[in-house]
């Protein structure tokens, strides 16, 4: 009858049969992500596979400045360089180890030898000018001689003989005596100097034997300062082509890990993204009650009933 509410009939339940003596019971469990999830899920992993699929690009940024060209003709100008000194070192270390032997005591001789020296151009000089001018004046004496004799018609005679040997003894006497003075005069005059001279060159020997050390240690000191210079040219050239190696390693470490990069980023993206869940758990099921079930449907029944009213 219309605006009275019906009790539901028995078989609107389902009820769970059994024969009372128990058995298994299957139950499945299942989690389902809302589908916004699912969506954002699959976004993820779609982008990890397009950043991972791309391929590997060189940082255009990640170079090795190359060497600049002062630095280039700085390296030319030490090459050139190199042992452009030596020729004149060398030729200081032969002057001066020819003036070594002068460092030796003086001798007698050697001052004999520079007096000598010494007076050789006042002889020519003073010396046989002068003798060459009482020559010319004993020539002189004689032709006064000769005219003479021949005034009183006695020319050629013994008398003129006579007289013309006397004045050449007296000239040889005088030459003589004026060669002596004057020679010793020029000895005297160049004895000192000529001792001068010794003790100069052993002084100069003396100071040869003290500088060749320091121009040999200079020598020395500026080939070092030549390989030094070649040296670090060398190691500056070595550093670069060494960071120009680095950079290549490195490049060539970093195609070789992109692969494993662009994985990681899949895995990543996977391993991170929720999943739904479906589990099975098999266990004894529960005892069979048709009794009580009919009596728990008949008073959800009734509540139902009254919730109606």
């Amino acid at each position: 009858m219309t605006g009275f509410w019906r009790p539901p009939y028995a078989t609107d339940f389902q009820l769970a049969r059994g024969s009372g003596g128990g058995g298994q019971q299957t139950t499945t469990t299942q989690t389902v992500l809302p589908q916004f999830v699912q969506n954002q899920v699959q976004h993820n992993i779609d982008t990890a596979n397009t950043l991972g699929s791309q391929p590997y690009v060189t940082n255009p940024y990640s170079a090795v400045a190359p060497i600049t060209q002062p630095s280039t003709e700085a390296a030319g100008e030490v090459g050139a360089e190199q042992g452009s000194a030596t020729p004149y070192y060398n030729e200081a270390e032969g002057q001066l180890g020819g003036l070594l032997g002068q460092a030796a005591p003086i001798t007698a001789d050697q001052v004999g030898s520079n007096a000598a020296s010494l007076l050789k151009p006042y002889s020519d000089i003073v010396i046989d000018p002068s003798l060459q001018l009482m020559q010319q004046q004993l020539q002189q004496t004689k032709q006064g001689i000769g005219a003479s004799a021949d005034a009183v018609g006695a020319f050629g005679g013994s008398r003129q003989g006579v007289e013309e040997g006397v004045a050449d003894s007296q000239e040889a006497l005088q030459a003589g005596q004026l060669k002596s003075g004057l020679l010793q005069s020029g000895w005297n005059s160049v004895l000192p100097i000529a001792s001068n001279i010794a003790t100069a060159n052993q002084n100069l020997g003396t100071w040869a034997t003290s500088l060749l050390p320091q121009v040999a240690s200079a020598d020395s000191a500026q080939q070092l300062t030549d390989a030094n210079a070649l040296n670090t040219i060398g190691t500056q050239q070595q550093q670069q082509q060494q960071n120009e190696n680095d950079l290549a390693a490195a490049t060539f470490e970093a195609q070789r890990a992109w692969p494993a990069q662009g994985l990681g980023l899949q895995e990543q993206a996977i391993s991170t993204a929720p999943f739904g869940q479906t589990s099975t758990a098999t266990g004894p099921a529960p005892q069979s009650n048709v009794a009580g079930q009919v009596v728990g449907g008949v008073a959800a029944a009734a509540s139902i009933a009254a919730i109606a009213i």
